[in-house]
């Protein structure tokens, strides 16, 4: 009877060293899938990375153009620029 516990313990111990095994297997399958999936996700994250700087140098020449066009208003309104005359009397800085 000694005999059958002693076979069973290390039936036991064999046992646990499997289900130990397969659980140290099935959290490498699953960490090997969530590389998988960060990697995904920063070759996502890489891409939007550059649309956004795309954007933000659409941004700075629209800014850079609305400065220019500003300055341009700026010395109209001072009778400074490139004024043709449209009429016979042309521009006179005077307002109608």
């Amino acid at each position: 009877m000694t005999e059958n516990i002693s076979h069973i313990g290390v039936i036991l111990q064999v046992l646990q060293i499997l289900v130990i095994l397969c659980g140290g297997i099935f959290a490498l399958a699953t960490l090997r899938t969530t590389v998988g999936t960060l990697k995904t996700d920063m070759v996502d994250m890489k891409e939007e990375i550059k649309k956004v700087g795309q954007v933000l140098v659409t941004l700075a020449v629209t800014t850079t153009r609305l400065d220019a066009i500003e300055e341009d208003i700026r010395d109209l309104k001072r009778g400074r620029g490139f004024i043709t005359p449209r009429s016979e009397g042309g521009i006179n800085g005077e307002y109608p």
